[in-house]
């Protein structure tokens, strides 16, 4: 009996060798039926089921083999790997566990028990299985490299590198290291390492586009967008397929100002990958800066997928568990709850669009805000209630993210967007100015919240104020409240500039004060907006490539009429953004600036 078992497995393995899979397949069924069932058969049909694509019959023959012989490993490997490729990945990390159990050592078990938390976005039990791995066999690289994946994708990216390195030391040639320790030390700012890392990487492995693209990033953040193209652009040439390297070449792109090019690219890589959610947000800003608003705004619909996003949702879970409003919903005589997100800046935006909500869906409106726009927001905008967002939500039959507003409106020229002043401050003794010496009263911005998009970009030093800060001619006032507000003292400008910002708890005392001014200077925040809406004489400076709400020409603003935009001239370069200030101002007000 033994001997004919042999037989019919040598012609089974035989018949798979030369991949007649029908023959092998037959052949191992006459086993089972003659009574020759065993772990090692029927995993063996299971395999060859799945080589088939019969993935019920591999299923059945999976789990007929653990019944048969629990103890045969092979099969909880097998079968979860069918289970994972078939897109059942709690049955597939149920199977692992089962194996677990009946073999505790099985370190490629634990590493694939991490993988499938992995896959389900249970970071940290991923991270205690592939530690399993580890403590069961401390030479396996393999899973020290998967707890630096995770701990990456936590953010926690020195811990990260630290991982990385430690597969490296374990396995030398585990060259696929070097390219993720790249990634990683390039979150933390420590680019030449990062560099060094990469190019290691490129050396050892030449087709590695992952590694290119990665080196590509690095680039990108100092700002060598030229030779961070080239780099994305190999990445591509190594892996057609290789979605992130469009998106990363797009980034790149749009930095330089090729918006054409670079939706070119971010379409390349959504085509490649429809749910890239950050391709799809990138999208809609490049699409926003060239005044496609009807694609762009139905693209930026996508930031409420990104990572960054999810913290938000849970946090105001409440908010989230009713519907949104959406472009066809009967809202008639509703309560519509348009709340805050993002940055103050985003709000005081497109609350001009709260009038027009109303009017289209016959709805009452109630603003949960941001706590500082609270004061600023009643009885604006035609808006029915404004709540602290600290506080507990009202009863509301929608919910309405505010920058969805234009999306839901139907936005889709620059017209759309027009509006005349629409905030408004009121007097407050404790900011009322005085005017009797008759010098031009001017506020002065020169930083952003550190959290904000592109923040190295926009903000600039106070000292290319240090003209008119020591201008007998001037009464200069800060309007920097939070991040940045230091510098006043740390330069010692005390005596030049008159600082109310202890005064300043909120955007309705910011609203006092520079309703007063004759001149608001800023740089890229949420005052900018903030006078904009008011109608107060702005002068933004920009970088050159800003924000998509900028566009990337002209001095005129589509969404702010006594607003000036001044550019810069050369990227990351301030000197003559400053130049033409300090001109203007001569201009203005007919004065000479020493």
């Amino acid at each position: 009996m033994q001997d004919i078992r042999q037989t019919m497995l040598q012609q089974s393995e035989q018949a798979y060798k030369n991949k007649d899979y029908k023959t092998a397949i037959s052949t191992l069924v006459d086993m089972v039926k003659a009574g020759y069932a065993s772990g090692q058969i029927l995993c063996n049909l299971g395999a060859l089921f799945a080589r088939t694509s019969q993935w019920q019959n591999a299923v059945n023959s999976y789990q007929e083999a653990l019944k048969v012989e629990p103890k045969f490993m092979a099969t909880y490997h097998n079968f979860g790997n069918l289970l994972k490729r078939l897109g059942k990945n709690k049955e597939a990390l149920q199977v692992y566990i089962m194996g677990i159990r009946q073999n505790p050592q099985d370190f490629n078990l634990h590493n694939n028990i991490g993988m499938m938390y992995e896959i389900l976005g249970q970071n940290s039990n991923a991270i205690t299985a592939y530690k399993n791995a580890v403590r069961v066999n401390p030479k396996f690289a393999k899973a020290v490299n998967n707890i630096a994946v995770v701990l990456y994708k936590q953010k926690r990216y020195k811990e990260s590198s630290e991982m990385f390195n430690l597969a490296l030391e374990i396995d030398p040639n585990y060259n696929e290291v070097y390219s993720n320790l790249g990634a990683a030390l390039n979150r933390q700012k420590r680019y030449d390492e990062s560099i060094k890392a990469l190019e290691t990487a490129i050396e050892k492995l030449p087709k590695s586009a992952g590694a290119y693209t990665n080196l590509g990033n690095v680039y990108s953040k100092l700002h060598d967008y030229k030779k961070a193209q080239k780099l994305h652009e190999k990445s591509i040439e190594l892996e057609p397929k290789g979605s992130n390297a469009y998106a990363n070449l797009g980034s790149v792109l749009k930095n330089q100002g090729l918006m054409g090019k670079a939706i070119e690219n971010y379409k390349k890589a959504i085509a490649l990958d429809p749910n890239f959610v950050n391709a799809h947000f990138d999208l809609s800003t490049a699409l926003l800066t060239i005044g496609e608003f009807e694609e762009g705004l139905r693209e930026y619909e996508w930031r409420y997928k990104k990572d960054e996003m999810i913290p938000h949702i849970i946090k105001y879970k409440e908010i989230f568990s009713k519907p949104m409003l959406l472009r066809n919903s009967d809202a008639r005589g509703k309560v519509v709850l348009v709340h805050s997100e993002q940055g103050f800046g985003d709000s005081i935006m497109f609350v001009r669009f709260i009038p027009k909500i109303k009017e289209k869906f016959g709805c009452k409106v109630v603003f949960k805000a941001r706590d500082e726009l609270v004061e600023l927001f009643s009885g604006a905008c035609n808006i029915d209630e404004v709540t602290f967002r600290s506080e507990p939500t009202p009863e509301f039959d929608y919910h309405l993210p505010i920058m969805s507003a234009a999306y839901i409106l139907d936005c889709k020229t620059e017209q759309d967007f027009y509006s005349k002043p629409y905030l408004f401050g009121e007097e407050n003794n404790e900011l009322k100015l005085n005017k009797k010496d008759k010098k031009p009263n001017i506020g002065i911005c020169w930083s952003a919240s550190v959290t904000g998009e592109s923040y190295d970009g926009k903000v600039f030093d106070l000292t290319y104020f240090e003209p008119i800060i020591n201008s007998d001619k001037l009464n200069i006032y800060s309007l920097q409240v939070g991040d940045g507000s230091e510098d006043i003292a740390k330069y010692g400008y005390e005596n030049n500039i008159i600082d109310l910002s202890d005064k300043l708890t909120n955007f309705a005392k910011t609203a006092s004060l520079v309703k007063q001014l004759d001149l608001v200077i800023t740089s890229d925040t949420s005052v900018a907006h903030l006078c904009g809406a008011m109608g107060v004489k702005t002068w933004v400076l920009l970088q050159k490539y800003p924000d998509w709400r900028w566009t990337n020409k002209g001095e005129k603003s589509y969404m702010y009429t006594n607003m000036k935009l001044i550019r810069q001239k050369t990227d990351r370069v301030w000197d003559s953004v400053f130049q033409s200030v300090y001109d203007r101002l001569q201009k203005e007000f007919k004065l000479s600036i020493n």
